[in-house]
């Protein structure tokens, strides 16, 4: 569609000034003025009957205005979006403005490939009353095209597809670079959008879709593209950009928006996005390495385990070939055992004493050394090992249970991380019951948390193991508290133990009296649900002030020790004193 973008300066004003205004009335004078335009006008009702066409369209297609095909399906390509199994009337709920080619059937039975500027049009009701179109050939002599035709469409959402991206994305950026503005790519996709089809079948997931495409259609401007790349991708085009703020604003709102909780195949759903961009001019000029940026942000934002935004930076430039080295990597250390645990302490601020520890998965990686999880866990749920790094997890902390057991009599609770993945799987359930039989280990050494944006409401196969696991004995916590939009319901729902508020609201306590706010309502509630809360990344005495004053419970963080081998932890263990807990304070 490139060649339209020489024209859209003209006919991009005529729907507006013109067929919008007086909503294209058959009466004179409006008649006479648009038969003496050069481009096609055609109007389009919610039923698809043709209520109008200008005496240029007739022309173009070899009909008078008089004579003229009673439907828009009389006139489209059958192979295109507007007799897919979805009808013109879907559209409307997705779209506003937008520019799209289409191949429209001559009177002589060939195909004339078109560019066109779709304008749709609300009632004083704000419900769809009609649709303009603004039309001109794609050959500037109208003779016939070949009969190859790509979709522009996707079925499902209603939305533009990569197709039209790749059809649009060009123009727009030249219209941004004539008008001297900026231009926006966000790309988002849904956490853990595979257990959701997993656990609630494909038509649910099929819905999820459908509502994240109408929420994202509301989040934006109505001059602004929302294009379904496929799966649970989306893209979303930014135009008339004055400042990086403006597009910083508006993928905040498509966060809110779309993360708003849900009703799905009647269950109660909170959903997680990541969203990741780039911008025009300020990271690249061409269309193909904007999209290449802006997923490279992506990936950096899925690297979190909560919503967030993040905006290309050079420093994310990791290449297609680093990725696959990584996986790679990840395949060898899985059979190279290079999978090491860190434990860090817990700390109650009523006794002073060690409560627990918190076994934290580290990649001991030949050549760069010791890799947080956050450098590999992402690619692991990716690519499907994250159940075998579960695996390792649970015998791990069993073992060295049994060993401090055996050598040192110290019997302190261990909290291990759960995937997404085993919440909906009977084997975690069943191992842990076979651990309790074979090691003899007294359940309550095993402590469960549970990432908050991970779980879906009210899940039968989710509740279902997690009460099983809670008769064992064994505790369950929420972990990154804060994240997921839980409700006080759902908290009282499941069998939980206790709640660990996130460290990223711990960090920001400084600066924010919300987040002050925030973290004193999260403990009044957890205390009223009698749940004891704890507090992590925990790193200054003013930090620790505030939450002891609050009434929280437990702390962790580096105030109290960062995470630490096995080895360095019993030497930790042996020097800690309850009744001087922080002996670097003053």
């Amino acid at each position: 569609m490139s060649s339209s973008m020489n024209v859209s300066g003209h006919f991009r004003d005529i729907p507006d000034a013109i067929a919008i205004r007086y909503g294209i009335r058959h009466e004179e004078p409006y008649r006479l003025l648009l038969d003496k335009l050069p481009v096609g006008v055609i109007q389009i009702g919610k039923d698809e009957k043709i209520r109008f066409v200008n005496s240029r369209f007739a022309d173009m297609l070899g009909y008078t205005p008089s004579f003229f095909p009673g439907t828009i399906k009389d006139l489209v390509n059958p192979d295109t979006y507007f007799h897919s199994q979805h009808t013109w009337k879907d559209m409307w709920y997705t779209m506003r403005q937008f520019q799209v080619e289409i191949r429209f059937r001559h009177k002589n039975g060939y195909y004339i490939l078109t560019e066109n500027i779709i304008r749709l049009v609300l009632d004083d009701n704000g419900d769809p009353d009609f649709a303009v179109i603004v039309s001109r050939p794609a050959n500037p002599d109208g003779k016939p095209v070949p009969e190859k035709h790509l979709s522009l469409f996707d079925p499902l959402t209603s939305l533009p597809n990569r197709n039209y991206l790749d059809s649009f994305l060009n123009g727009a950026i030249e219209r941004t670079r004539q008008n001297n503005k900026m231009l926006g790519i966000l790309e988002l996709n849904i956490n853990r959008f595979k257990i959701i089809n997993e656990s609630l079948g494909h038509d649910a997931g099929d819905a999820l879709l459908k509502q994240v495409s109408k929420r994202l259609i509301h989040a934006v401007h109505e001059n602004d593209t929302v294009v379904r790349l496929g799966g649970d991708e989306f893209i979303v085009v930014l135009e008339n950009i004055d400042r990086m703020e403006d597009v910083v604003c508006i993928a905040n709102r498509m966060m809110k928006t779309v993360t708003e909780p849900l009703q799905l195949s009647g269950h109660d759903l909170s959903i997680g996005i990541a969203i990741g961009g780039s911008l025009y001019p300020r990271d690249a000029a061409d269309a193909g390495t904007l999209l290449k940026y802006a997923d490279i942000a992506l990936a950096e934002a899925r690297r979190k385990r909560s919503s967030v935004v993040r905006f290309f930076s050079p420093g994310m430039n990791i290449t297609p070939k680093e990725r696959l080295i990584t996986e790679s990597e990840l395949r060898r250390a899985l059979e190279k055992d290079e999978f090491v645990l860190f434990y860090q302490p817990r700390l109650s601020l009523k006794t002073g004493e060690i409560v627990g520890l918190e076994a934290l998965i580290r990649w001991n990686h030949p050549g760069e050394g010791i890799v947080p999880a956050s450098g590999f866990i992402p690619v692991a749920e990716e690519i499907g090992l994250i159940e075998k790094i579960g695996e390792i997890v649970l015998d791990t902390v069993t073992c060295q249970l049994v060993t401090w057991g055996k050598n040192r009599n110290v019997q302190i609770p261990v909290a291990f991380n759960v995937s997404t993945r085993e919440l909906y799987s009977t084997h975690l359930p069943e191992s842990l019951k076979r651990i309790l039989a074979e090691t003899g280990l007294p359940p309550g050494l095993f402590e469960l948390e549970i990432t908050e944006s991970s779980l879906i409401e009210d899940m039968d196969e989710v509740h279902a193991n997690l009460t099983a696991i809670r008769q064992m004995g064994i505790a369950i916590a929420i972990d990154d508290f804060g994240t997921g939009y839980s409700s006080l319901r759902y908290l009282s729902s499941l069998p939980i133990d206790s709640l660990k508020i996130d460290s990223s609201f711990i960090t920001k306590m400084a600066t924010s009296k919300g987040m002050k706010s925030i973290i004193e309502s999260t403990i009044v509630m957890a205390h009223s649900l009698h749940m004891p809360v704890i507090a992590e990344g925990v790193s200054t005495q003013e930090q620790l002030d505030f939450l002891a004053a609050r009434g929280c419970d437990q702390i962790q963080g580096y105030l109290c020790s960062p995470p630490l081998p096995p080895d360095e932890l019993e030497i930790f263990l042996d020097n800690h004193h309850p009744e001087n807990p922080f002996p670097q304070q003053p």
